[in-house]
């Protein structure tokens, strides 16, 4: 089968480098995405152990589509009860870029009659429409001409973990917090200190991403599950080598928020993970805060300016940038945001910028190497 693992722009290579790991098979890099030709055990397996992808899809079908009457009959010629049951229920999504569609929806409930009147005709039976929780959920994708039938072997998208059972506002994606640490270069070794931590999701990506721990283990269910063809022999074993694999994690990981609440929610949220973890949270400023360990990493995701209320942002940044220049010596500093004007009142030259999506807002990583005293003087 084509196995199709979708990401978030800017983390291609890192997935394509994940996937050919966990698959020990050669991996395509497309558009938000990249693509391989797999098996079972393999689309078993992204699911369990993928940190960077949304979602994992199997290519069942292509066709050349001109217009409407076209689409419904290149749907409708389409095997269904190949990969459908009648008394399944199903549900369709839309992928549209092209001249000749302009209504992505319109496509989807189109190819939804298309699948129903098939079934209609051949065996006097239809598989039910459902939205919220379907057996199968189909994605219909059409590039121009070029159209697609895509399954979702996932169902509800991997950044929900089943860990952050607490949430502070705006908290970083799971996959994109687990990118960046792949994007920093984090050794799993090195310290490391999130001292605007929120609910913990750098935290706890970093704990999963140290301790080897499978983060589909703390899912209720993928959507192969679901299938009449599951496999569950397999899929047992797969889950017990994981539980196997784990490691404990040595790493110093440390967590602080000026807020009790984010403290408490990221305790909560990394015993959902490791009950007796070795992650240090406690409850302080910022802008107090005296580096923990002597040498190490940080990455911080300052608020915007969404969550900060009669407070200036770029003076907040300003002092940001102060309060690591004058006491965090010897640290490799992170900071994502989406904020690129609050971003230059930092007052610290980086030397490497990433752009990123936390959803459909354009951010930036920034790294600042904290030297002490110039430059200059320390490479000297």
């Amino acid at each position: 089968m084509k196995i199709i693992v979708r990401t978030y722009a800017g983390v291609e290579e890192l997935l394509k480098k994940e996937i050919e790991s966990l698959t020990k098979k050669p991996v395509l890099v497309e558009r938000r995405a990249v693509s391989l030709d797999g098996n079972t055990e393999d689309l078993y397996k992204i699911n369990l152990w993928s940190r960077l992808a949304i979602d994992v899809l199997v290519h069942l079908y292509a066709f050349r589509v001109t217009d409407e009457d076209d689409l419904y009959n290149k749907v409708t010629n389409f095997k269904w009860e190949e990969h459908l049951l009648d008394d399944e229920t199903f549900s369709f999504s839309s992928i549209v870029n092209s001249n000749n569609f302009r209504h992505s929806q319109y496509v989807a409930l189109k190819a939804k009659d298309a699948l129903v009147d098939r079934f209609k005709k051949r065996t006097g039976k239809r598989p039910n429409v459902e939205r919220k929780n379907p057996d199968k959920h189909f994605i219909i994708r059409i590039s121009e001409k070029n159209g697609s039938i895509l399954w979702n072997s996932t169902g509800d998208p991997l950044f929900k973990r089943g860990y952050r059972t607490h949430t502070v506002e705006a908290p970083v994606n799971e996959v994109l917090a687990a990118a960046i640490l792949d994007l920093i270069e984090w050794d799993c070794k090195t310290p490391l200190i999130d001292p605007m931590c929120g609910s913990g999701t750098f935290l706890a990506e970093a704990l999963i991403k140290s301790c080897n721990y499978a983060p589909g283990l703390n899912r209720k269910q993928f959507a192969f599950e679901k299938t009449s063809d599951f496999k569950k022999e397999l899929w047992d074993n797969l889950i017990e080598e994981a539980k196997s694999l784990i490691n404990e994690c040595k790493a110093p990981i440390f967590g602080y928020d000026t807020d009790n609440e984010a403290i408490h929610f990221s305790t909560l949220n990394l015993e959902n993970i490791f009950p007796n973890n070795s992650v240090k949270l406690e409850s302080r400023d910022f802008f107090e805060l005296e580096k923990p360990i002597e040498d190490g990493l940080l990455i911080m995701n300052p608020p915007y300016d969404v969550r900060l209320k009669n407070i200036n942002i770029e003076e907040f940044y300003e002092n940001i940038g102060s309060r690591l220049k004058h006491f965090w010596e010897n640290y490799d500093a992170w900071v994502f945001s989406g904020n690129f004007s609050a971003l230059k009142k930092l007052g610290l030259k980086p030397n490497k910028k990433i752009i990123l999506f936390n959803g459909p807002l354009e951010c930036k990583l920034i790294h600042l190497p904290i030297y002490r005293g110039s430059k200059k003087r320390a490479s000297s």
